[in-house]
């Protein structure tokens, strides 16, 4: 059984181009929100390897979505990767106060995003 990966962008485009780089090791679940996330995630936690998170999305976008985790205490169960094609330093900034460790900035490589991805999990996995 494949582990699961959820991937939160509200373009279909960029979770497509995610899902196919790692199918082959991964079952891709795809949300289109923070919204639409936290609604997966109440379902199928503890199935849930890693969460690939856009910032900005519609209905509730990547810092509120990890607010919610946060009050729900979610966020030690599974690493949160983001992946943006806005790497400016406050976002970096604002990210890593939100306790993200892990980022994948757009345009990526498909070798690059699958190490940061297999690190993420297996320094999840490490932490117990």
């Amino acid at each position: 059984m494949l582990q699961k990966i959820l991937v939160v962008d509200d373009d279909d485009e960029s979770r497509e181009i995610l899902a196919a780089l790692l199918e082959e090791k991964y079952e891709i679940i795809h949300a289109r929100d923070g919204r639409e996330a936290i609604g997966i995630l109440a379902i199928q936690m503890g199935t849930i390897e890693a969460v690939l998170l856009d910032l900005v999305m519609p209905n509730l976008d990547g810092f509120g979505f990890l607010k919610e985790i946060r009050k729900k205490k979610w966020k030690a169960s599974f690493p949160i990767i983001v992946v943006s094609g806005n790497d400016d330093v406050e976002n970096r900034e604002l990210c890593k106060k939100s306790g993200i460790e892990y980022f994948i900035t757009k345009p990526y490589t498909a070798k690059e995003a699958k190490k940061i991805i297999g690190e993420a999990i297996a320094n999840n996995k490490a932490k117990g």
